[in-house]
């Protein structure tokens, strides 16, 4: 392909053009436009005509300029906007398409701000700008001829012009507006250089076969029915384009909009084109009517908003649908059409536009435009001449397989930060609950706030503008479900945050159909207010009768109002079935407000007091407890937790059966494979010639997500499409027999040698029964092992936070044994789980004959290739890049040292471990997984100055700088992650959660080559990762 320079630019201009065709094709069809009588051809010769003598009318009513001079142009949506900006091209005047739908102050700033004296109008527009004269004094006023005296056959004189192109190119042809949606509209000038950018984008070179995701494929044949204002960009882009390209348009009757007008415009007009916003798009999408319209209409274009998922999944079937970007500053993207129907919102660049996409953590991409030589082809650079490229703001994700599709996520500004500074994108969550047929507009809150709310418009009933609020939410539920799981588990809506609208206040919309937030937030300011008013909600009061049975239903309806679930049992462990983090603290508060409201005396209830009561029972008991001062007898944590193993392993016994001796291939099962660990270890297994299958258990349908995690870290994902070689299933962990059929289990049981389960839930806060599920997940597979025909080795990643609590008076440094006491365990849940897991282990090979193999993991980091990257999420990467935006790395991190592995070596490590095992009698083992060549903070730091040219400070100095940033922006805690973790920062400067013992690894080095040859965590990894990163 040529590069984007090698154009020859095409440098026109939109009235010259017109004057010229009407000489040299004076019957080109320039649109169709509606009248009274029918829809009427609009040529060449007569828009030429037309601009000439409204440029005539100008100078007679208007007067003449020497210098640009701005005027405003308010009209019905018609062929006028066309005519009067082309003629004020000719007389030297600047137009100001201005909306008509801005409030008072609106106008006065926008006429003000673009020092604007002359106003002209249609006859259709008159109330308005009766409206508007009121408050504008010394601005005149001017009404235009209709569409049928600018129609006529004139024979008028041309109006001549004789400005070149470069005497024009930077001279103002059109002054549009934003839709001031987070404040006043803002004037956009864009000169004739820009939309000669429109001209030569259509010429950039496509690969052969391929076309436009815009107008540059389409002819003379193609008429594009356009539904935007012409005052909107959007609106105004087909009307250029039928000039510069030869593709007609024609638009819509300048009536109050509804389906039935749209369906009955594509019956007369047969387009073959139709512009659609997507609100439009979903209304149509709910008739037969719009359907059987949409059937005739060969191309869909949309823009300016998601379309909701199912709306275009289901219209994709009907007709072609193509996803269109930009913005009035940068005109449109040129981008190609997906291959593939399934891939209708996702888009694919033009190669010569030379967009970047950049990456910004957690998988999510901004659209940046870098300058190139030339102006030719990008819009943007006429806008913002002096810059040198351009931020969009909008953020996109990669398709997960192909890596040149990319799919709209929502805006940076768009972005809910929650008081907690975690981030996410509503957009998704609210485009999936609008696609119910009875929600008009949803709207997700929670800037600032703890947690998120919902506000939802209903589509009002047309005689009674009433709705049971209960009823109705209860009715919408299942989508909102399907939304949750569409958004990370802080940003999900629990039931007992949604409220209705009211018809009073409709939700204000921009020209292009997107939700004002700001404005929406602002009109139900008092609404919102009252979603998050604990105190005053009467579903938290106790009840009358303070009894465990009634305190028991109390806790249960709350638990439903928070999930929408009725099925949780009195003995579900909360966490077990889904209350995740948020719910736990939305549930706190509200007993918390509930009992200090009736009993102020009364103890305080928090989080961990849920955590460690997690079930409707025990909740219940421990409320009642509080109530009447009695206490709680609750298990001390030694009986608790060996009370759990022995659940477990009581009944573990060795099988009688005959056990068959593995053959030389091996079948293999591998949790947690789409993991960064769990990546690397199935590479390492896909490339070993001894392992004939492996099973992927996970917990949803992870094939796709696998490809693309394997590719990212360039690696061959072939081999996933054979079935015979590597096999994904879905199981539930908690569940007997993993979920799976008879015939699977069997099968399972028949050829598995080896079991590496690597999934478990990394959750720091949540208490022991709430890792249940994993619990009983490890028993599944000691059992699997028990009845399989080769009784299968278990291979379990455990954590180092089952030595974590390892204290100088236990030894001289840690052993790599089993401990059947719960002194080196860390008092926390996640690692109490482990502990129990490998205690399960311990008893299954002494009990019934199973060989375990136990790896105890420390900190992870990342590869030593060039491809793959550590997670962006976690501590390090996060102290970083929040160290590049200060300027200042920390020095120090207090007493930790660097003793981590590279995930890439740790899978080759557990691998060559595992080969090992196969040739020992040794029936369990214990290993830990921690580099024996420590080194220091100091050591790597340097990498860190060298890259982003900063200098070194306490540890202390750099936490407090952080500290001292109140109320952070949205902007500021993209910059700077680490504001999210400062408790863990200031836990490493207190020297938490340090093990300060040395932790013996002679047995892994013995067993494992490659960890007796580890080398340090040295300057070129850290050199290597920051460069993956790209900060």
């Amino acid at each position: 392909m040529a590069p984007s320079s090698a154009i020859t630019p095409r440098q026109r201009l939109l009235a010259t053009i017109v004057d010229g065709l009407a000489s040299s094709s004076p019957t080109m069809g320039i649109c169709v436009i509606p009248m009274d009588d029918g829809f009427k051809p609009v040529t060449a010769l007569d828009l030429s005509d037309s601009v000439n003598a409204m440029a005539w009318w100008i100078e007679e009513h208007i007067g003449k300029v020497d210098q640009p001079e701005t005027i405003a142009f308010m009209g019905a949506n018609d062929i006028r906007y066309l005519v009067f900006v082309l003629a004020c091209h000719k007389t030297g005047f600047k137009p100001l398409l201005i909306s008509t739908r801005l409030s008072d102050a609106a106008y006065e700033h926008l006429l003000t701000t673009t020092e604007c004296k002359k106003f002209a109008y249609t006859k259709e527009t008159e109330r308005r700008i009766s409206e508007i004269r009121a408050f504008r004094n010394g601005t005149s006023f001017f009404e235009v001829p209709g569409v049928k005296d600018i129609l006529k056959p004139h024979g008028s004189i041309s109006y001549t012009w004789s400005k070149t192109y470069t005497q024009a190119e930077n001279e103002v042809a059109l002054i549009i507006h934003s839709s001031g949606t987070t404040g006043m509209p803002k004037p956009v000038p864009l000169t004739h250089g820009f939309f000669a950018t429109i001209d030569n984008v259509a010429h950039l070179l496509i690969p052969e076969g391929r076309q436009f995701g815009f107008f540059g494929s389409l002819g003379p044949d193609h008429l594009v029915l356009s539904t935007t204002p012409f005052f909107h960009l959007m609106g105004f882009i087909p009307l250029t384009v039928s000039i510069f390209h030869n593709v007609p348009f024609t638009y819509l009757p300048d009536k109050p909009l509804s389906v039935e007008i749209l369906a009955d415009t594509i019956k007369k007009t047969k387009p073959k084109v139709a512009v659609l916003p997507p609100s439009l798009l979903e209304d149509m999408s709910q008739t037969e009517t719009g359907i059987e319209a949409l059937k005739t209409v060969k191309y869909v274009y949309f823009g300016g908003a998601p379309l909701a998922p199912e709306t275009g999944t289901r219209l994709s079937n009907y007709t072609q649908l193509i996803s269109v970007i930009g913005s009035s500053e940068v005109g449109f993207i040129p981008s190609l059409v997906p291959q593939g129907q399934e891939n209708w919102n996702y888009f694919e660049w033009v190669e010569d536009y030379g967009v970047k996409m950049e990456h910004l953590g957690e998988g999510l991409y901004e659209l940046v435009i870098p300058r190139p030589d030339s102006r030719a082809i990008h819009g943007i650079f006429h806008t913002f001449p002096d810059k040198s490229e351009y931020r969009t703001n909008d953020l996109f994700v990669q398709h997960p397989e192909n890596p040149r599709l990319w799919k709209f996520h929502g805006r940076l500004d768009d972005v809910v930060v929650l008081s907690n500074g975690e981030k996410l994108n509503p957009v998704t969550l609210e485009k999936i609950v609008e696609d119910h047929p009875k929600v008009h507009r949803a709207l997700l809150i929670g800037q600032n706030r703890f947690q998120t709310s919902l506000l939802v418009e209903p589509v009002w009933p047309e005689n009674s503008p009433e709705l049971d609020e209960t009823a109705f939410i209860n009715e919408i539920w299942p989508v909102i479900e399907k939304a949750n799981e569409a958004v990370p588990k802080y940003g999900r809506i629990v039931k007992n945050k949604i409220r209705l609208s009211s018809p009073t206040k409709p939700f204000k919309l921009t020209p292009k159909g997107t939700t004002q937030r700001h404005a929406i937030g602002k009109d139900y300011s008092d609404e919102i207010e009252a979603i998050y008013s604990v105190a005053n909600q009467e579903s938290q009061r106790l009840p009358a009768s303070l009894d465990k049975d009634s305190l028991a239903t109390y806790v249960r309806q709350i638990v439903y109002s928070l999930t929408g679930r009725e099925d949780i049992q009195d003995d579900d462990d909360f966490y077990s079935v889904g209350l995740d983090s948020l719910a736990m603290i939305e549930l706190a508060m509200i007993l918390k407000s509930a009992v200090s409201f009736q009993h102020p005396e009364s103890q305080t209830i928090g989080p961990q007091q849920i955590y460690r009561n997690s079930t409707v029972t025990r909740l219940a008991h421990f409320i009642h407890g509080i109530l009447t001062g009695q206490t709680v007898t609750t298990l001390s944590r030694v009986d608790r937790i060996n009370k759990t193993i022995a659940k477990y392993t009581t009944n573990l016994s060795q099988c009688s059966g005959q056990y068959l001796p593995p053959p030389r291939s091996q079948t293999i099962i591998l949790t947690g494979s789409t993991g960064s660990l769990g990546t690397y270890l199935l590479n390492a297994l896909l490339n070993d010639s001894n392992i004939e299958k492996i099973y992927c258990f996970n917990r949803t349908d992870a094939k796709d997500r696998q490809i693309a995690s394997l590719e990212k870290k360039d690696f061959d994902a072939g081999p996933l499409n054979d079935n015979s070689r590597v096999e994904f299933l879905q199981v539930s962990f908690g569940d007997k027999q993993f979920g799976l059929s008879m015939d699977k289990y069997t099968e399972l049981s028949n050829r598995v040698q080896l079991i590496i389960h690597n999934a478990w839930a990394v959750n720091f806060n949540i208490p022991l029964d709430s890792f249940s599920a994993h619990i009983r997940g490890v028993s599944e597979f000691i059992n699997l092992s028990i009845s399989s025909k080769y009784k299968a080795h278990l291979a379990f990643v455990s954590s180092v936070g089952t030595i974590g609590a390892w204290t100088p008076e236990m030894g001289p440094s840690v052993p790599e044994v089993p401990f059947e006491t719960l002194d080196p365990v860390l008092e926390q849940g996640y690692a109490e789980s482990k502990h129990v897991a490998e205690r399960m282990c311990l008893e299954a090979s002494r009990k019934a004959g199973v060989q375990t193999t136990v790896f105890r993991v420390g900190q992870i980091a990342g590869p030593t290739t060039g491809k793959g990257e550590w997670n962006r999420n976690e501590w390090l990467p996060t102290l970083v890049a929040t160290s590049k935006a200060l300027r200042k790395v920390p020095a120090t991190l207090g007493a930790l040292e660097i003793d981590w592995v590279p995930v890439d070596t740790l899978a080759t490590i557990m691998i060559e471990l595992l080969e090992s095992r196969s040739n020992s009698q040794e029936m369990s083992a214990f290993f830990h997984l921690m580099n024996p060549s420590k080194s220091t903070w100091s050591s790597i730091v340097p990498a860190i100055e060298k890259a982003y040219g900063i200098p070194s400070v306490p540890l202390e100095e750099w936490i407090g700088e952080l500290v001292s940033i109140e109320n952070p922006s949205e902007e500021e805690v993209r910059k700077k992650p680490a504001l999210k973790l400062l408790d863990f920062y200031r836990g490493l400067a207190a020297g938490n959660g340090v093990l300060a013992m040395k932790i013996d690894t002679r047995k892994t080095q013995e067993g494992s080559a490659t960890m007796a040859g580890l080398a340090p965590i040295d300057q070129r990894l850290m050199d290597n990762w920051i460069q993956q990163w790209s900060f």
